[in-house]
């Protein structure tokens, strides 16, 4: 009587041991097939290119961005650090080469611009919402207004009842 409950424990085992190995073959197989990051690549996304000014060297088809793209391996090959690279760049073209600018010195505007404007304008749209006038509860009507009111909701439910008796 206890074979059946051990043939169902297996066959349990079975299943669950397929599916995990099943699934670290799927990662395997998508992992694989991603390369891993280019450090040449990640560096040409961070450095602006002096010709398009608003696209990387990484994504400019300029001859400028190539040839630095090339120093850029070159440099990697080297042994030389992210840090050294960008500072070659620096050294070069101003912190103007980076798309994203450091956060200080004249730069700091950049970066602190955007958040004030955004406060003073929430504080803009909460002072105007403060300061619209409040108004009161609807007037009641007078007699001679809600007896207007009242025939002619009498006159709207009487026509409502004739349309629905006319109809077939």
């Amino acid at each position: 009587m206890s074979e059946p409950g051990i043939r169902t424990r297996r066959s349990e085992a079975v299943t669950v041991l397929t599916l995990v190995l099943l699934a670290i073959t799927v990662v395997a197989l998508l992992t694989a097939g991603q390369p891993a990051p280019d450090r040449v690549q990640e560096l040409a996304q961070t450095l602006r290119c002096p010709v398009c000014q608003s696209v990387s060297i990484a994504d400019s088809p300029s001859d400028t961005a190539v040839a630095m793209r090339q120093v850029v391996a070159e440099q990697v090959a080297q042994g030389r650090s992210d840090t050294e690279i960008v500072a070659y760049f620096r050294a070069r073209y101003g912190d103007w080469v980076l798309l994203d600018p450091p956060t200080g010195g004249v730069t700091l505007a950049l970066w602190l611009v955007p958040p004030a404007v955004s406060v003073v304008g929430v504080a803009l749209v909460w002072a105007r919402a403060r300061s619209r006038p409040r108004t009161g509860p609807e007037p009641e009507l007078d007699d001679p207004d809600r007896a207007r009111v009242d025939a002619a909701v009498a006159r709207a439910r009487a026509r409502a009842r004739t349309d629905r008796e006319d109809q077939p």
